[in-house]
């Protein structure tokens, strides 16, 4: 009888051990602005694939065992948001069947996550959509990370070509992992990656949704924009279909009105800076 009291008491306290131990490794995960949004992981190029520890990025949320980039792909996940733990920081995901993943990320600033490049929200993919069928206008078919196609057909900047359809894949460490297939008046395919919202300061647009270049600006301001050569009194719109988005705009305001101040880089990383009074350009430093 005393033995058995022994053993009873003993299992009490190592049960109640075990809880507070449980407890003490609950993982609490804190939801954001992002918490709820449903993402998708995409397909991904071979060789970015292999510059990158890709089976070594995602775990369950318990587990220290990491999960293959594949066993992602072709499923859907909501955000659940993210935690802290020994001064390392972690987003949480979960599939369909309520099974959680995480991943170490570098920091969390005001709840707020930058998510990997490879995933991609269900509302942009929304959004690509909306443009099969329509007509676009091409931008820099020159830039490989963001234009390619296996044609020899020389695509041009401003050709007008039609969307196809949608597809998901990633190259880089930046921009949409998503891409329009589109269609020359000839018949020919490419590939230009999604725009997202055009204009977005610091980023670049790699085609446009309306005509850049209307005839009522005139023959001869449009042979200059094709050619890529700026001139004052040009409009916001004139400039950056002549020379892309800013990298970052300074916005002042006085008695005589709101100026605007835009900075870009030269090919020797060096900042220009471009002046527009009452939406016209004044200035350029040199």
């Amino acid at each position: 009888m005393f033995r058995f009291k022994q053993f009873f008491i003993l299992s009490s306290i190592l049960f109640h051990f075990n809880c507070s131990f449980f407890k003490k490794n609950k993982i609490n995960i804190y939801s954001n602005s992002l918490s709820g949004k449903v993402i998708y992981f995409s397909k991904l190029e071979e060789g970015y694939k292999r510059s990158n520890s890709f089976n070594k990025s995602w775990s369950k949320l318990y587990s220290k065992r990491f999960k293959p980039y594949h066993r992602f792909k072709n499923r859907k996940y909501r955000i659940a948001g993210y935690y802290n733990q020994l001064d390392e920081s972690y987003i949480v995901i979960e599939d369909e069947k309520g099974r959680k993943f995480k991943k170490k990320i570098e920091s969390v600033i005001d709840s707020l996550i930058s998510l990997p490049s490879y995933i991609f929200f269900e509302e942009r993919k929304n959004e690509a959509e909306k443009l099969i069928g329509e007509t676009i206008w091409l931008n820099d078919t020159k830039d490989k990370k963001h234009f390619y196609t296996f044609s020899n057909y020389n695509f041009k900047r401003f050709e007008t070509v039609r969307v196809l359809k949608i597809i998901d894949f990633q190259n880089s460490n930046n921009d949409y992992p998503l891409w329009l297939k589109i269609q020359s008046n000839t018949g020919e395919n490419g590939f230009v990656r999604f725009n997202g919202k055009e204009g977005k300061t610091g980023f670049k647009d790699h085609y446009y949704i309306s005509n850049p270049l209307p005839k009522e600006w005139g023959k001869s301001l449009i042979k200059k924009i094709v050619a890529g050569e700026l001139e004052l009194g040009m409009t916001k719109k004139q400039v950056r279909v002549t020379v892309g988005n800013p990298e970052k705009i300074n916005i002042t305001s006085s008695r005589h009105g709101i100026s605007e101040q835009w900075i870009y880089k030269n090919h020797n990383g060096e900042n220009i800076f471009y002046q527009f009074e009452y939406e016209t350009l004044t200035y350029i430093s040199k």
